[in-house]
């Protein structure tokens, strides 16, 4: 009975996230997670609903306008993974291990990504007033607007390159650093993403690291959120990363933008982005100038594992004993794209030195659908630039979707007979995702 409240409000997500009970909510589910038994029974002909008594719905939206219809995702994995008795995990799964007799780790589960929500936020995310979305919005149209040619080599966790398309004998327990850059956008696309852009100029604010930059570009743009979602780049995307990915449930992050200016010879030099690990899983980063007449501005990366959290890299950059480690990657031109595991590579922009037109660049961020895998979401990055009532709900349903798959897992993947210290495990890592999401959110 407990286990059908958990799925019964976890199931709807969006409902609860923009409920004034949030924090509730979330504890609710977590306190009858811990204390849910390893035996549980369904409710009748699979109805779903709002499970939390007195939770009265409170929309934090002003603006309440339909959108179009999610997109679908093309099966290139199956939405559910089917697994034998022992399941397989990738060695990046944050849930506690429980290993079978032969050794593996349990628990993958491939979700349906989050859908884009169906209203939009009060000021569209990025001001206190009502903004109106654009009026003359381009259409996004694959055909014309994409230039997909993939490439020709990718760069694994290890900082080994590897062809691509992968050989079949590397695709299995592969984890990547970065692709080799790869065109995406036709001239056509470029010019297409460059309207939405000059059209959203005046929205751009600066940042600690960075000088200008545009963000909840979603919220503004269909062609913005058709780009993002487009099954042509996701198939791809996913066939470099190894996994299916989608794009993040954080909606704000959809082509974060970094404005340049043009550089004069012996002006000082302009700072682009330093040296940093994303708060997200993944990224897509779009060139969108002609950079053949710049002097900087190329992506570095530092070909070094287990980056993420010292302290000494983020604050300090790379050392000059390590710049032997750094790898240098130029875009070929514009509408070229590179696709990075940011959340653990260091990676970083140098300075711009000469540029005869601003540097732009659009960053697209994705995750993995499989709910197991280790979260690189950094809350408080997106607390410090965004707006409170918008990053608070997209962190919420970012989290309840990760733990509505969780729990899907449990009712449908589970074998019978599964050891009782394996069920808890699971349960336990849903109850101390809310717990900590809840922690977040609330500002504890």
């Amino acid at each position: 009975v407990r286990l059908k409240l958990i799925l019964r409000t976890v199931a709807v997500s969006e409902s609860f996230a923009q409920s004034g009970f949030t924090m509730l909510t979330m504890r609710q589910l977590s306190k009858l997670v811990r204390e849910t038994g390893p035996v549980f029974r369904f409710g009748s002909k699979g109805k779903w609903g709002m499970g939390v008594a007195g939770a009265s719905r409170m929309s934090i939206t002003t603006d309440v306008q339909a959108l179009e219809s999610p997109p679908s995702f093309p099966p290139i994995f199956q939405t559910v993974a089917k697994m034998p008795k022992t399941a397989v995990l990738s060695d990046t799964s944050s849930t506690p291990e429980t290993v079978g007799k032969d050794g593996a780790k349990t628990a993958r589960y491939v979700m349906e990504p989050p859908a884009f929500p169906r209203t939009m936020p009060y000021g569209y995310g990025v001001s206190r007033h009502h903004i109106s979305p654009m009026e003359l919005d381009v259409t996004f149209d694959p055909a014309v607007h994409l230039q997909i040619e993939a490439p020709d080599g990718v760069v694994s966790d290890d900082f080994v390159d590897v062809p691509f398309p992968m050989p079949e004998g590397v695709k299995d327990g592969f984890n990547l650093a970065f692709s080799k850059p790869f065109r995406l956008l036709s001239d056509e696309g470029v010019r297409a993403l460059q309207s939405v852009i000059d059209a959203n100029k005046q929205f751009a604010k600066s940042s600690e690291r960075i000088p200008r930059c545009l963000r909840g570009l979603g919220y503004r743009s269909k062609f913005v959120r058709d780009l993002n979602f487009d099954p042509q780049t996701i198939d791809l995307l996913s066939a470099m990363a190894g996994k299916p990915v989608a794009p993040h449930g954080m909606h704000m992050n959809m082509s974060h933008t970094n404005l340049g200016r043009p550089v004069k010879k012996g002006e000082p030099p302009a700072i682009v982005d330093q040296w940093h690990v994303d708060s997200v899983d993944y990224v897509c980063v779009i060139i969108m100038s002609d950079l053949s007449q710049s002097v900087g501005g190329d992506l570095q990366v530092l070909c070094k594992k287990d980056v993420r959290d010292n302290l000494d890299f983020l604050s300090k950059g790379v050392t000059p004993d390590l710049e032997h480690l750094v790898r240098t990657i130029q875009y070929p031109g514009k509408g070229h794209a590179i696709f990075i595991r940011g959340s653990h590579v260091l990676h970083r922009i140098t300075p711009v030195l000469e540029a005869l037109e601003p540097r732009v660049s659009v960053v697209n961020s994705y995750m993995s659908r499989n709910v197991f895998d280790a979260d690189s979401t950094r809350y408080r990055t997106f607390v410090e630039q965004d707006p409170e009532h918008v990053s608070k709900v997209e962190f919420s349903r970012h989290t309840a979707w990760r733990v509505q798959g969780m729990m899907q897992y449990i009712t449908q993947e589970v074998e019978w007979g599964t050891p009782k210290e394996e069920l808890a495990s699971l349960m336990r890592k849903a109850a101390a995702d809310l717990e900590k999401a809840a922690a977040l959110v609330n500002q504890e």
